[in-house]
C-alpha cells in the first residue's frame, strides 16, 4: 500500500452493461501498466438490462479467480460488485451478504444522494457492518450533495462507517467542468489520515478506457493520499 496508486478498481464487462470480457479488460489493464484492477459489475439492480446476479456470481467470482491465478506476480487481479443504493432498484433488502464476503471490495453507487434516492449514510452504515470487504463510494459528486457540510464532520463520518471514496476519472461524471472529485478537493484534503480512497475509470465501452487514469493518480499524488489507497 502506498507504493503506486496505479489501480483502477472499477470497470464492468459482460457480466453486466460492459462490452468486453474480464479477460480483455485485465489484458488492457496489465498493458497500460496498472498493479491491480477491479472488476466491479452491477449487480441485482433493474438500473441495467442485464446485471450481475445472484445466480450468476459462483460463475463471476470463478473467472476473475482464474484471471487472478493467471497474472498472480504481475498484477493483482480483484474481485467486485457495484451496488445501487436506491432502494428501488437496487434490492437492498435482499443482499446476498455470504456472497459479497468472499469479494474483494464492493462498490456503491448514489449513496446520500436525492437526485437519486439514494439512501442514506446511516442507513448504508448498517449494511456496511454486515460485509467484511473494503466497501466505498464510487463517483460520488461531495460538493454538490454536501455543499453546506464541513469537510471534518463528512471525513469523520466516513471514518466511522469504514467506507473509502472513489477519485473516479470518468468524463460522465463531470460538472462545469470539472470531475467531481475536483470539485470535492476540500472534502480529500480532509481525508488525510482517516478516510481511505481509491481510483476507477467507470470503464464499460472502451478498452482504452480501463488504463485512464492518470489525472486521478496525479490527484491523489498531490494531495499525499497515496498511503490512505485502500490496495
Amino acid at each position: 500500500m502506498g507504493a503506486s496508486a496505479l489501480i483502477n478498481l472499477h470497470t464492468h464487462t459482460r457480466y453486466s452493461d460492459g462490452d468486453h470480457l474480464p479477460d480483455d479488460v485485465v489484458r488492457s489493464a496489465y498493458s497500460a501498466g496498472l498493479r491491480a484492477v477491479g472488476i466491479s459489475d452491477h449487480f441485482m439492480t433493474s438500473k441495467v438490462p442485464s446485471p450481475l446476479t445472484k445466480e450468476e456470481f459462483p460463475r463471476y467470482l470463478r473467472h476473475l479467480r482464474s484471471l487472478g491465478a493467471m497474472y498472480e506476480g504481475k498484477m493483482r487481479v480483484l474481485a467486485g460488485v457495484e451496488i445501487d443504493a436506491n432502494r428501488q432498484r437496487g434490492r437492498l433488502d435482499e443482499l446476498p451478504f455470504e456472497m459479497l464476503d468472499q469479494l474483494d471490495f464492493v462498490l456503491f453507487e448514489y449513496a446520500e444522494d436525492p437526485s437519486q434516492n439514494g439512501i442514506s449514510l446511516r442507513e448504508l452504515g448498517a449494511i456496511r457492518r454486515k460485509i467484511s470487504a473494503p466497501c466505498g463510494l464510487c463517483h460520488w459528486d461531495m460538493d454538490r450533495i454536501f455543499q453546506d457540510a464541513a469537510p471534518e464532520a463528512l471525513a469523520e463520518t466516513l471514518h466511522a462507517l469504514d467506507l473509502f471514496v472513489e477519485v473516479s476519472t470518468s468524463d460522465y461524471y463531470t460538472r462545469e467542468g470539472l470531475h467531481f472529485y475536483e470539485l470535492g478537493e476540500r472534502f480529500f484534503h480532509a481525508f488525510r489520515g482517516q478516510v481511505k480512497v481509491s481510483i476507477g475509470t467507470d470503464s464499460h465501452r472502451r478498452l482504452s478506457e480501463v488504463g485512464n487514469i492518470g489525472r486521478g493518480v496525479e490527484f491523489v499524488e498531490r494531495l499525499g493520499l497515496l498511503d490512505q489507497l485502500v490496495i
